[in-house]
């Protein structure tokens, strides 16, 4: 059932109460009347009122759902239905019903101390890993795309959300698609989404995550037009802007943020291993 229809109902789902917003979607928690299953829904409508020229924002919602009913891993947010409005021919209107994740993202609450870093990287990573395996790329991984778990030192994994601007690996986009701090210099190009664009994104993250500022990269925060590669200046290495930082972590942040393709990490699966490793030797000190 439509939302134009029903305020407190969403596709059939009895909306419980609305969590927040995106560039053009909406999400909501739900409840299953059969079940009593809560879930969370991602909607987006197409308004022309707006200044929707094209279903583009319907298709980003089309297109997470199809990358997430390939996947299946614990680090990645599960997929339940897609649900979708069609009051004559086209497609107006779209739910994603999602398993529902109370809790808050990595930016918003980042962890105290180092070893939980650590351990929400690799879990990350080895998510990442399971997503190429299948063919695919997230293509827009930020601190803002990952969940945390619910408590520190309990049973529970970071979850990665977000794959409206996922693709098939080696996919050539018609836009420019990224997140300012967090852009890979092949993405402003349009050249190939691969693997490694996901190492770059993810190695920008990490360096969100632990430094507390972006790291230097083709799209500035704030900003909407990329600059060259070569007007690019270097990133300070972590180490040096977080005290008793641990060298070899910074050195794989700094590899990962190579911004010549073929100086990156060959696979996500490698860097879930050293982060894994590094997970039981770093000095547990609080950043």
């Amino acid at each position: 059932m439509s939302s134009k229809l029903y305020a407190d109902e969403l596709f059939g789902y009895k909306v419980v109460a609305f969590l927040g917003e995106g560039a053009r979607s909406k999400l909501y928690a739900v409840k299953d009347r059969d079940s009593g299953n809560t879930y969370a829904l991602k909607h987006v409508i197409f308004d022309e009122s707006r200044g929707d020229k094209d279903d583009r924002f319907l298709q980003q919602v089309e297109n997470e759902y199809n990358t997430l009913r390939h996947v299946s891993h614990r680090a990645i947010r599960k997929a339940i239905a897609l649900k979708r409005e069609r009051p004559l021919v086209q497609v107006t209107e779209v739910g994603l019903v999602l398993e529902m994740i109370d809790t808050a993202t990595l930016e918003e609450e980042p962890p105290q101390l180092l070893r939980d870093y650590v351990r929400t990287f690799a879990e990350v990573a080895e998510g990442l890993a399971h997503i190429h395996e299948k063919g695919f790329a997230h293509a827009d991984m930020k601190t803002g795309n990952i969940m945390m778990p619910g408590e520190w030192g309990v049973l529970g994994t970071a979850k990665i959300i977000d794959l409206g601007q996922s693709c098939a690996i080696g996919t050539i986009k018609l836009r420019t698609q990224g997140s300012p701090g967090y852009m890979a210099p092949e993405q402003a190009a349009k050249h190939a989404i691969t693997e490694r664009t996901d190492v770059y994104n993810f190695g920008a993250t990490m360096y969100r995550a632990l430094v507390r500022d972006h790291a230097e990269t083709v799209l500035v925060p704030g900003t909407s037009k990329p600059r060259s590669v070569d007007t690019v200046p270097g990133t300070v290495h972590p180490v040096e802007r977080v005290a008793g930082l641990n060298r070899e972590l910074s050195d794989l942040v700094m590899e990962c943020l190579a911004l010549e393709v073929e100086r990156r990490p060959r696979s996500m699966e490698k860097i879930a291993q050293k982060l894994r490793a590094l997970e039981q030797t770093v000095a547990n000190i609080s950043i």
